[in-house]
Formats: C-alpha cells, structure tokens, sequence
C-alpha cells in the first residue's frame, strides 16, 4: 500500500520579492529575469523541504507574492492544503519555517484544531528544528509562541512603513509605484508628451458633461493603450485616470489630501497635467451631484428622453427603438411612458426627425450666443461666498490657536478636518456655479466639430441650458406624416 503524502508548502511574500523588484527597476535585471529569480527562490524551499520527508511522498502547494500577515489577503493553495489535511488527504505539514505557513494566530488554530481532533498521527516539521508536534501542549505551546513572534514582527514593520510613507508624502514625494500613463515611463515625475495631452482631453471631456463609459469608448476608439496594464481602458481604470488627484499634483495618502503645518494641499514633486486647481474644484463637484441629476440621467441613450413631454398627461417620453421582424432597426420612437397611473401611454412621434427639429432649434441659439460672443452666465451671484470667507477665517483663528498652545491636539485636529471638508465642498460648489453645465459644453471643440461630434449627454447639458422642455401635442389623426406644429420647444426665458 502507497504511503499518504505529506504536504510541502511553499511562499515568497512580497517583501520577500521587494529587492528582485528594485532590482528590475534599476535596470539591473529583466522582467524574465526577475520571474526567474523569483522561481529560483521558490526551488530552493522545495529542495529543503524535501530534505525533511525521508522517503514519504509529497503533495506541493505554493503561494507565491501573497502575504500570511494581511488579514484581506486570500491564499488559495493554504486553503486548499487545510481542506486535504482535514479531510485526510495528507499526512501533515512540512515548511522551511513556521512563518511560511503561518502569521496570523488564527489560522494556526484552524491547524491545531484538524490535529487535536485527528485519529491518526500528523506530521509538522521546519528546518528551525523547534518541537511543532501539535498533538502536544508542548508543541502548541511552541508553535503559538513563535507565529505570535512573527506577528508581532510584522506589526513592527508595518508601523515603520506607515511612518516612511507619510514623512514622504508631507514632503509631496511622488507616491507612484508602477506605470502612470500621462508620464515617463522611465521617469514618472515627468510628463509624456505623447500620452499627456490625451490624458488632459479625458478629464476635459469628463469635466464638459461625459459621462466616464463614454470617454472610456473615445480612448478605445482611439486605440489608447493603458500602459499600467497592456490593454485597453476599463470603466474603473477611465474614471481612476480621470479624477485622479495625481492630475493636479496633489498629494494624497490612502486617498486623502494631504496638508502642511499652514493647512495648505501638499503638492507632489511630479509635473501635473493642469498647473492650477480651478478644474480640481470643478470635477469635485461634479463628482458630488453626478453627471445628470434627474433619475436615470446618466443612462439615457436618447437625446430628447424626459426632456420631451406628453401634451396629454405631462407625462416625460422615453426613446424606444422600433422593431421589424424580430430584429432591431435604427429607426425609435419618443412614447408616453405609462410607468405612473397619471400617465396616459398614449402618444408617440418619430424619434429622429424630432432630434433633428430640436438639434437645428437648439444649434442656431448656440452659433447666435457665440457670434455675439455671449457667454451665458450663473442668473445669480454665488449664495456660498460669505459661508467660504468665514470658514476661512474660523480655520486662521483655529491655527492662532494652535500655535500658541491653547487648543488640545484632538480637539485640533478634528476640528480642523471638519473645516477643510466643508471648505473644499463650498469650493467645488463655487467652481460649478461659475461654470454651468450648459456652458461647459459650450466649448471650442463644439464650434470647430459641429453638433453631431458630441456626445448625447453633452448635446442635452446644451439643451436643458436653452429648453425648460418640448412639450408634444396629439396628432390630429394616426399614422400620419411628421408634423412639426405638434412641437411646442419651452425656452428658460419664458
């Protein structure tokens, strides 16, 4: 009878791979070399852990670049080799040490429990040499004590990099790990002139009233090669590229912003691709009242959907496209969309040849306003300034105080953090009401590429800027041709 397999377990953490990475980062070694090393690595814990087996076979399992101390971090081959060892697949554990296997206290206890339990005999052996039985107190004892070691060393280091990685970032060291598309690939402080300006043109686009899908078809459309990843733009990776703090040279740790001992951003030692924070502010509020903040705005595939209305029930029309023999042609309809029992769903008129009376209605306002060189601007002044100047001002006196020692360190710090929140939020506020939604689209790229190069949800950010609604009357009889005279366009000024 063939005699049941110990299981082997192998792992290179990522510390452990921290000095081949420097290394290819220095030039010093290639990527294929670098995974050579790294295999090397792992080899070399196969070949003393095979010196521990004697003659029993063994069952390899190998989690490479994964950490034992990081409590989110799943290792699939740990588990898999727990799964076997309980249910008697292997006759117990061999490692080069301990703290490959183990870090966190509790899946050591997941272990002890399978060998307390266990009616037959389990191995556990290291090269440290140490007594790991863990059918004993002894052992137990032993093994509890050194993963409690290998914890704790762990702890300590990651304080210390804690601690490194915020003294760098107070300083506005760049915090780029990897390849960041916009900058040198072999010098991440500088820009690329080639990816940079596309860069720009997408948080532009962003900022104009794109919704972050559509950028993410443009830089498809363009061929634009994420160069962190080899592959074309996701939706995450477009809107990370997008409101990226990195854009404006802002510092951040762990996502947050950092500020100097006077309260101001901490800016990065990188060329940012906007030299000030005026489009910061404006994508920040963006991002707080979202692309489109009527329901279901930021999916409409139609130009006219909800801004159309009924003239039976005021009801809001929704585009649907029409269909012909089972198959979906380009041809759509603006109907009366009984969702509510106030609504009647009971009118429609043809979808483009609406589109194109409003497109021309809407278009000649736009060549009209920029020929006489109107810019529209906010019908109000800003109703936040008096709020902005005296949250500054309490922000000062909260500093005064500071410095002269009259204020504990908590109460300081959580006041302060509170202020700079709202602080941002009334700038962000301040940035988009300076520049409307409507006025926004209205941009040079509009003039010079016409209408029809926009996107739907730029041509409607016009639209609403120019129309209060379109409101559709009955046809006097069914199935007739389109009739211009059911269309009554509600303009703001009225």
């Amino acid at each position: 009878m063939l005699a049941k397999p110990v299981g082997g377990y192998c792992r290179i953490s990522d510390a452990d791979l921290a000095d081949i990475r420097r290394a290819v980062k220095a030039g010093l070694l290639t990527p294929e070399e670098a995974a050579e090393e790294e295999r090397k690595g792992v080899l070399r814990q196969r070949e003393d852990v095979e010196s521990l087996s004697g003659s029993a076979p063994i069952r390899w399992y190998e989690d490479n670049n994964l950490s034992a101390f990081k409590r989110n971090v799943k290792r699939p081959d740990f588990e898999k080799m727990i799964k076997d060892l309980k249910a008697g697949r292997i006759s117990g554990i061999l490692a080069y040490d301990i703290d490959r296997v183990y870090r966190q206290p509790r899946d050591l206890e997941r272990v002890i429990d399978i060998y307390e339990t266990s009616k037959e005999p389990l191995v556990f052996e290291t090269l440290s040499g140490q007594n790991f039985d863990l059918t004993t107190s002894d052992g137990r004892f032993s093994a509890r004590l050194f993963v409690n070691i290998a914890n704790k060393s762990s702890e300590d280091t990651k304080r210390r990099v804690i601690r490194a990685n915020v003294a760098k970032a107070r300083k506005g060291k760049s915090h780029a790990t990897g390849l960041v598309f916009g900058w040198l690939e072999d010098d991440p402080s500088k820009l690329d002139p080639r990816t940079a300006p596309i860069r720009k043109k997408a948080v532009e686009k962003y900022a104009a009233g794109d919704r972050v899908a559509t950028i993410m078809k443009w830089l498809a459309d363009e061929k634009v090669i994420n160069i962190a990843t080899g592959k074309h733009f996701t939706w995450g990776g477009t809107k990370a590229m997008v409101i990226a703090p990195r854009n404006w040279g802002i510092r951040t740790y762990n996502e947050e912003i950092i500020y100097d001992d006077d309260n101001e951003i901490v800016m990065g030692d990188w060329e940012p691709i906007f030299p000030t924070l005026n489009t910061w502010h404006l994508i920040q509020a963006i991002k707080a009242k979202g692309l489109g903040s009527k329901p279901g705005e930021s999916n409409v595939s139609y130009l006219l959907t909800a801004i159309a209305r009924c003239g039976r029930c005021g009801g809001g029309l929704k585009g649907k496209p029409q269909w012909k023999k089972g198959a979906r042609t380009p041809d759509y309809n603006y109907n009366c969309n009984k969702q509510r029992p106030e609504h009647c769903g009971a009118l429609a008129i043809n979808g483009p040849k609406l589109d194109s009376l409003i497109q021309d209605l809407v278009w000649a306002q736009v060549l009209r306003a920029s020929q006489q060189k109107q810019v529209p601007q906010a019908d109000k002044p800003w109703a936040g300034a008096a709020e902005l100047k005296e949250v500054e001002e309490q922000i000062a006196e909260l500093q005064a105080l500071w410095k002269e020692k009259k204020i504990r360190a908590a109460s300081y710090v959580m006041a302060l953090d509170d202020l700079n929140a709202r602080k941002n939020e009334l700038l962000a506020d301040r940035a988009s009401h300076s520049v409307p939604a409507g006025t926004r689209a209205i941009t040079e790229e509009l003039l010079t590429n016409g209408w029809e190069n926009l996107s739907v949800e730029r041509q409607r950010l016009i639209i609403r800027k120019v129309l209060r609604a379109v409101i559709i009357h009955p046809a006097k009889s069914r199935g007739g041709r389109f009739d211009p005279a059911r269309v009554e366009p509600v303009f703001l000024a009225a």
